[in-house]
């Protein structure tokens, strides 16, 4: 006979597990924090012309952007540039309370997710970066610095239309021109530790060492508020269709789409419908029942046979989110609340300093939790789960848009330490980092595949849909 332990027996065998590995992590902490002073970022320096606002830092810089890179548990190693050229020069920087916040997260212990099944055997990122030429995988080196390159433009524009940075206009040219360097010089040049998460991590620090640090936040207000009022009605209709997991875990995939990080869907984003929340909620649900079919990683029968077995229904899960907007609330909040139905305790985990459109902690805590309590969805499940503990919001640690378990908060952490299931959300952490990842736990990775090369590794088309279910390690 099979049985899943209890939320107690995990939680001790996760306190086992967790707590020695705490030093190792915050060694890695301490070497992640050198990152801070850019070594690596900048390839020449100039001032900004007009009106002085920001103080100039000096930086001893290598020529090589990226031969400075991450240890593999992120932080930076004391590797020399094949080019041995260096220099020194004055970045400009903008000192704001936002930057402050920034270095206060990087400051806070790191540890790792207590339910990793062997954090040595642990690996992040699902595909190669630079597999070589005679590597068999047919995306190379160059596939991938093209993509990040396809989606630059969103990112200068929404640099552009910050209006909380002075000059916007001609720093978003210098970060234009610095990541572009930056992709030119990888291409160019053999980086064996080449990944998404360095990628990810020099064009976000580019963004905020000139003073970008949420630049997608105007675009990802509207969209939360838009999708806020439009859950009451998508909750409605999926109440009168008496919506199943197939349904709920399509509306996780229809809500995904919403992603400013991939050239695809930025596309789809500016052609769409952006009207009002009649508008939204007919868009959602048209993409539910269209765009939603396709699976290219396939356990749905093993989810959905864990998923009606109604003697072991989970006690406790944390899901990592992704996307603001309609991803997060209309197609995270509807799962969840299914949950808290079934009388699972819900956490939602998200990244505590902001990266491209995703949700922020303070977001949640913010907006969407007291526009939660203040709804009458039927009978006010939202508004008695916050009231009750039942669902509840923690920040990951993470500021990026992928993220790497063994590096989350320590809050974080000792949530999860109770949980019998996590959920990861999206492209970014639940498939381009975390889809072999091996749990102690029932582990779900919901996703659309919105890059195209993303696709072909995967074996099916743009905007197909991974549905990863893997039982933990503690089922026995």
């Amino acid at each position: 006979m099979t049985f899943l332990r209890s939320g107690k027996e995990n939680r001790e065998i996760a306190i086992e597990r967790f707590f020695p590995l705490q030093h190792k992590t915050r060694e890695r902490d301490e070497d992640f924090q050198d990152f801070a002073t850019l070594n690596a970022c900048m390839f020449g320096f100039f001032r900004l012309s007009g009106k002085r606002t920001t103080k100039t830092t000096p930086l001893t810089t290598r020529w090589c952007a990226h031969a400075n890179s991450f240890a593999r548990g992120g932080g930076a190693t004391n590797s020399t540039c094949p080019r041995k050229g260096r220099m020194t020069a004055t970045a400009p920087t903008t000192t704001t309370k936002d930057d402050s916040d920034v270095n206060e997260m990087k400051k806070k212990t790191k540890v790792p997710f207590p339910h990793l099944r062997d954090i040595h055997a642990y690996e992040p990122t699902t595909f190669l970066y630079n597999p070589g030429e005679l590597h068999p995988q047919k995306i190379k080196k160059q596939d991938w610095i093209r993509v990040f390159r396809m989606a630059l433009p969103e990112f200068t524009k929404r640099a552009k239309m910050d209006e909380t940075v002075e000059d916007a206009d001609v720093k978003s040219e210098v970060f234009r021109e610095r990541f572009e360097k930056y992709l030119n010089d990888l291409n160019e040049n053999e980086d064996e530790k080449m990944n998404v998460i360095h990628m990810c991590r020099f064009r976000d620090e580019c963004l905020r060492r000139l003073g970008f640090y949420d630049c997608f936040r105007t675009v990802k207000r509207e969209e939360n508020m838009k999708a806020l009022e439009a859950l009451p009605r998508v909750l409605e209709r999926l109440e009168e269709e008496n919506a199943g997991i197939l349904e709920l875990v399509k509306g996780v995939f229809a809500g995904n789409i919403f992603d400013l990080g991939a050239a695809a869907s930025q596309a789809l984003f500016t052609d769409g419908d952006k009207g009002g929340e009649d508008d939204i909620s007919k868009s959602f649900f048209e993409t539910r029942d269209t765009k939603t079919d396709v699976f290219v990683v396939n356990n749905f029968d093993a989810l959905k046979e864990r998923w009606n077995d109604l003697t072991r229904v989970h006690e406790k899960c944390c899901i990592f989110v992704d996307n603001a907007g309609a991803d997060v609330i209309l197609g995270v909040l509807p799962l969840a609340r299914e949950m808290l139905k079934r009388g699972t305790k819900v956490v939602l985990c998200a990244n505590d300093v902001p990266s491209i459109n995703d949700i922020t902690i303070k977001e949640l805590e913010e907006l969407v939790f007291p526009t939660l309590l203040r709804m009458n969805d039927k009978d006010n499940v939202f508004k008695k789960a916050i009231e009750s503990g039942q669902l509840a919001c923690i920040g990951s640690g993470s500021d990026l848009p992928v993220i790497d378990l063994r590096e989350i908060s320590e809050p974080c952490a000792n949530e999860c330490l109770d949980c019998d299931l996590a959920v990861l959300i999206g492209m970014g952490r639940g498939i381009e980092t975390n889809l072999r990842a091996e749990f102690s736990i029932d582990r779900i990775n919901l996703g659309m595949v919105k890059h195209e090369e993303v696709a072909q590794l995967l074996n099916g088309p743009l905007y197909s849909c991974v549905c990863a279910f893997n039982a933990g390690a503690n089922t026995v």
